[in-house]
């Protein structure tokens, strides 16, 4: 799981996935161990992070719901029930219309499967990219353990639903995809971990190959995520030279670069809508590069009073402030 690609870049960085597949994997340990409580709340732990773990625990629930006792029963429906308004019904408070998230997820960013021709190859392809690919020479061995591949079956089901998505409109991004690909290297270790002695010397040489690059990879995320953290530790030092936050807001919208409105509207302590992005012009721009050695932006000069702190440049057009 360390070695697909993204997946400590994505989890360190405060992303989903690292969450969801440990409540994944404990739901699968737990269905094992026939602890169906626990299986239930970990799956709905698991919806209420991602949306495409709701087909999966449908599936369990229909298939507990057939041999359990009329008590548990009772438990299963409010589940079914209360994870869907756990899900819409704080976005319905908040913006005032339950499918925002939805008809957000709906709008790709650039070079997203969805803008490809084929969005759900597109995807599946990009999913392809992130297996450490020694994994599946485990696949192999399991193929009469029906038990162990069951992660890999899943794992499967998960990619090909996120490409079905892209396909609909969805970003279908790799990231999404990133559980079920997670899923597909647990079972590939275990099939890893039942060969012969020679077996297992012939699939280390491969995995020593393969992990080259991945782990130069590891290096280039860790440099990432130190810049990630300065930026949010720079922010909050500019954005008080800058006069502090109410300071800034009175002086008009706020507008930064792509990426970086929600960090912004954070430490300013408004609504993310209230943050704004070039082209639009405001009374305050936030500026800063998104990785190491990439242009500042956005690139809008007030030729007002600047503030730069670190990584980033504040450019107001109110009096009184100081550089």
């Amino acid at each position: 799981m360390v070695l697909t690609a993204g997946f400590v870049r994505l989890s360190a960085a405060g992303s989903s996935e690292g969450l969801l597949l440990a409540f994944a994997l404990g739901a699968l340990l737990a269905g094992l161990d026939r602890r169906w409580r626990l299986v239930l709340v970990l799956l709905a732990a698991c919806c209420l992070l991602r949306v495409e773990a709701w087909p999966f625990a449908l599936v369990a629930v229909a298939l507990r719901w057939r041999v359990a006792p009329p008590r548990e029963r009772v438990v299963l429906a409010a589940g079914v029930i209360t994870v869907p308004a756990l899900w819409f019904g704080p976005e319905w408070l908040g913006s005032g219309d339950p499918m925002r998230s939805g008809d957000r997820a709906r709008v790709p960013n650039p070079g997203q499967p969805a803008l490809a021709d084929v969005p759900a190859w597109a995807s599946a392809r990009d999913a392809a990219l992130l297996v450490f690919w020694p994994v599946l020479l485990g696949l192999v061995v399991l193929r009469r353990d029906p038990r162990a591949l069951a992660p890999a079956a899943i794992g499967l089901a998960w990619v090909a639903l996120v490409a079905v998505m892209a396909q609909a409109g969805f970003s279908g991004e790799a990231r999404y995809a990133m559980p079920g690909v997670a899923l597909i290297a647990v079972s590939g270790a275990v099939g890893i971990a039942r060969l012969g002695p020679a077996g297992a010397a012939a699939v280390a040489a491969c995995v020593a190959v393969a992990a080259v690059p991945r782990v130069e990879g590891l290096a280039r995320d860790h440099e990432a995520l130190r810049y990630q953290a300065r930026m949010q530790a720079d922010l909050a030092r500019a954005i008080a030279a800058a006069g502090g936050p109410d300071a800034l807001v009175r002086c008009g919208r706020p507008v930064t670069g792509p990426y970086r409105g929600t960090l912004v509207a954070w430490h300013l302590r408004v609504e993310k809508s209230t943050v704004g992005f070039p082209p639009e012009s405001g009374g305050v721009v936030l500026a800063s590069a998104l990785t190491r050695g990439a242009p500042v932006e956005p690139g809008i000069a007030l030729q007002a009073t600047t503030v730069r702190a670190g990584t980033w440049r504040i450019e107001t057009r109110c009096s009184g402030h100081t550089a």
